[in-house]
């Protein structure tokens, strides 16, 4: 079947046809933007979760150093009190 289109149906879809272009390309500028957007906020939490897992590991040093230190002090304190009874038992004997 042939259509015989009119000049001002031909206008009419010509200008539905540049409607349809220009809210793709609105609709493709805003996924950009959105894209946009969550790349940066990955970047930003990514750049926290390294940072958290730095200061993490930091800690877990200092903590470390931490039990290393009590750990002698706590030997220490056993001989002080050790010598302590060996002497209190020489005072009374």
């Amino acid at each position: 079947m042939i259509r015989i289109v009119s000049a001002l149906r031909l206008a009419h879809l010509e200008s539905a046809a540049k409607a349809g272009r220009e809210h793709a390309r609105q609709a493709t500028a805003d996924a950009n933007e959105a894209f946009g957007r969550h790349v940066r906020e990955l970047y930003t939490a990514t750049d926290r979760a390294e940072r958290a897992e730095a200061t993490t590991n930091e800690v877990g040093a200092i903590l470390s150093r931490a039990m290393q230190e009590l750990s002698a002090a706590q030997q220490e304190l056993l001989l002080k009190d050790i010598e302590l009874r060996r002497l209190r038992q020489e005072v009374t004997a």
